[in-house]
């Protein structure tokens, strides 16, 4: 098991960053703040913009993706949106220093976790066990 894993770390990265992208791709989707949520993070947030820039691509090609995206994305920040709406110049500040719901904690810590995945699988790649001989052959 510890021979592998850092390929655990690897599929763990994959996954979250995948979620990332697809659910901060349908920000541009969200209906009347969308356009300041990806304004905002466009200015204060390179990791969200990252995503949204990634995300809107693979949105677009898949609608289920799309409409997955948008609906969590709704869901987390919906308590939100009438402060977002008065001062959009914030809504990134508003997104992550307030907790609203249960999704929304799990959309800040998830936003997370691609970043800490990819130096977890570095370290543990780094740190795997290796085969060890001692004599070598003479040919």
């Amino acid at each position: 098991m510890k021979r592998n894993l850092h390929v655990i770390a690897l599929v763990l990265f994959v996954f979250f960053l995948l979620y990332d992208i697809v659910v901060w791709g349908a920000a541009p989707l969200v209906p009347d703040v969308g356009d300041d949520i990806v304004g905002s993070a466009n200015r204060e947030a390179p990791l969200a913009a990252t995503y949204i820039l990634l995300g809107r691509a693979l949105d677009g090609s898949m609608p289920a993706l799309q409409a997955f995206g948008e609906s969590r994305l709704t869901a987390a920040l919906s308590e939100g949106f009438p402060r977002i709406r008065a001062d959009s110049t914030v809504a990134m500040d508003l997104i992550f220093n307030t907790t609203w719901n249960v999704q929304h904690r799990w959309l800040k810590t998830v936003y997370w976790f691609p970043p800490l995945m990819l130096v977890a699988t570095l370290l543990l790649w780094w740190r795997r066990p290796r085969q060890v001989t001692t004599m070598r052959s003479r040919r």
